[in-house]
């Protein structure tokens, strides 16, 4: 997802660090005002994560680890992203539950969907998910069917769903984070550097 600060807060940036250039060595204020970026970004991430959560019927574990700070930034650079998972989730993070020899799962919320010939199983590495007989075919989806492993056993498959987290960089979404952000990160980089400049005059005291 990418979230760009705007040039009025680029510049809010400069006037802080300039405002500390006579308090603060250069790489003093650089690593500063990484740190306020890299609290920035994390503090975005539940943002992302409770718009996640109106929508999507999400479990809390897999909610974990759809947003995370990537790249974080240093003191060579000042640059720092959030990286939205867009990988496919399977059906188990969303709620399902077994209704006879179906699956019924509302993955956006309000919207249940029954999912036939499907069970909750456990598999010998603690894994838990929502398994069918058949397989995943390009282009085409999950083919219900009675296909046979090499060992004999008909192939059983674990059901996944399409990523839902497209809507993480959603317009909406994408100008509310990107005004968080840019209003937290001037407040924390001022907020960081003056915190050191206190921290030194302690100790010349």
């Amino acid at each position: 997802m990418k979230i760009r600060i705007t040039q009025e807060k680029r510049g809010e940036i400069e006037r802080i660090q300039n405002e500390f250039r006579n308090k603060l060595s250069p790489n003093e204020i650089l690593r500063g005002t990484a740190q306020g970026i890299n609290s920035a970004l994390s503090r975005s991430v539940p943002r992302i994560n409770k718009r996640i959560k109106e929508r999507y019927n999400i479990t809390p574990k897999y909610l974990s680890r759809q947003a995370i700070v990537s790249p974080k930034a240093n003191s060579n650079n000042l640059y720092g992203g959030i990286k939205i998972n867009e990988d496919r989730l399977p059906i188990i993070a969303f709620r399902p539950k077994q209704t006879g020899s179906s699956i019924t799962v509302a993955i956006h919320k309000g919207k249940t969907k029954m999912i036939r010939n499907a069970f909750v199983a456990t598999m010998a590495s603690g894994h838990k998910g929502v398994f069918a007989r058949g397989h995943y075919q390009k282009r085409t989806g999950f083919v219900p069917g009675r296909e046979k492993t090499a060992s004999g056993k008909i192939r059983i498959t674990e059901l996944m769903t399409a990523s839902p987290f497209t809507m993480g960089i959603s317009p909406d979404v994408r100008t509310d984070v990107a005004e968080f952000m840019g209003n937290e990160v001037t407040a924390r980089v001022h907020g960081i550097l003056t915190s050191r400049v206190a921290r030194i005059a302690a100790k010349n005291e």
